[in-house]
């Protein structure tokens, strides 16, 4: 199958023109129903964005989006590209690393073509990946919610995405589709440079996944000293310190790096050591990179910065000092 428009592609002149405030539904054709998938397209479906054919690779998948996309073709691309080409919004929510290939094969098998707006959900990606929609004209968009994406297929879920900040770039011509679709959705659109996707998605890890590991590795500390609900004892500080950092970034540290406290940096060290050295490792090179960042914003002057890095960084085993072992 060609995957240029034929005589008869039904193509939504508001995807086609750029303008999505036009008469007519956008249909949606969603590929992968994994919790990104359906999260995303439930909230499509949500406001007015009828999801017409879902692409699943096994039968599990298939019945489980058949129950949450009751009106939708499912199955295989296969058997479903004819359905897929039909609509005005390709989005392809499958693991990063398969984006490409997906991509290939939607184009391999008909299922894209002029017009379409095509879409995918990573942080990491750009327009490279969806680069095979270029050959059927397609518009190639990179729409990335900044959220945990819960995936329940509840009839609510479209509220989730209320306020919920968006990671877009788009080619010149799919952008005001793409900040339309992400608008209706109630999100916010923050462009992204192509050559800035990487970068913009480091910075989310960071700061989301490794909060997360951050909080889970201080819940397992607290548990070993007797506190039957380290969540409980995490919660207002950890709102808190989250508060003020967004707010005041560096200048709102605090702790004992903060107030070049090497006495208590280095009972950290040795508690950390004795637990968990993988712990200890990573507190240590937390504790090196906030002091330069203190050191470089001018919360900490030089002589604090040396006495710090002194016992982060020439000290590899601080069990041994004071007979400590």
């Amino acid at each position: 199958m060609s995957c240029r428009t034929s005589a008869s592609d039904p193509i939504n002149t508001r995807l086609a023109s750029g303008d999505l405030a036009g008469d007519g539904p956008v249909r949606v054709g969603l590929i992968g129903a994994g919790r990104a998938g359906v999260a995303v397209g439930h909230a499509l479906a949500g406001v007015g964005y009828p999801v017409v054919a879902v692409a699943t690779r096994t039968e599990s998948s298939r019945a489980r989006a058949a129950h949450r996309f009751a009106q939708a073709w499912t199955g295989p691309v296969a058997r479903i590209a004819s359905r897929l080409r039909s609509a005005d919004l390709l989005l392809i929510a499958v693991p990063d690393d398969v984006i490409a290939q997906v991509t290939g094969r939607l184009v391999a098998l008909g299922a894209v073509r002029e017009g379409q707006l095509i879409a995918h959900l990573s942080g990491r990606h750009g327009l490279s990946a969806l680069a095979a929609g270029l050959g059927c004209g397609a518009r190639r968009a990179a729409l990335h919610p900044i959220m945990t994406l819960p995936g329940t297929g509840g009839k609510n879920d479209f509220h989730s995405f209320v306020d919920v900040p968006f990671g877009v770039t788009a080619d010149a011509e799919a952008l005001e589709p793409a900040r339309r679709v992400v608008a209706d959705l109630g999100g916010v659109p923050l462009e992204i440079a192509d050559e800035g996707r990487a970068q913009y998605h480091a910075a989310l890890v960071l700061g989301g996944n490794f909060l997360a590991s951050l909080t889970g590795a201080a819940r397992d500390l607290l548990g070993g000293v007797g506190i039957d609900d380290p969540a409980a004892a995490l919660g207002p500080l950890l709102r808190a310190s989250l508060d003020n950092a967004l707010a005041g970034g560096w200048a709102a540290a605090t702790g004992p790096v903060r107030r070049a406290d090497v006495a208590t940096v280095r009972a950290h060290r040795q508690a950390l050591g004795r637990v968990d050295p993988a712990v200890a490792e990573v507190y240590r090179a937390l504790a090196l990179f906030t002091t330069h960042e203190l050191g470089a914003a001018g919360a900490l002057d030089e002589a604090q910065v040396t006495r710090l890095r002194a016992e982060l960084t020439e000290d590899a085993d601080p069990s041994d000092r004071c007979g400590q072992g």
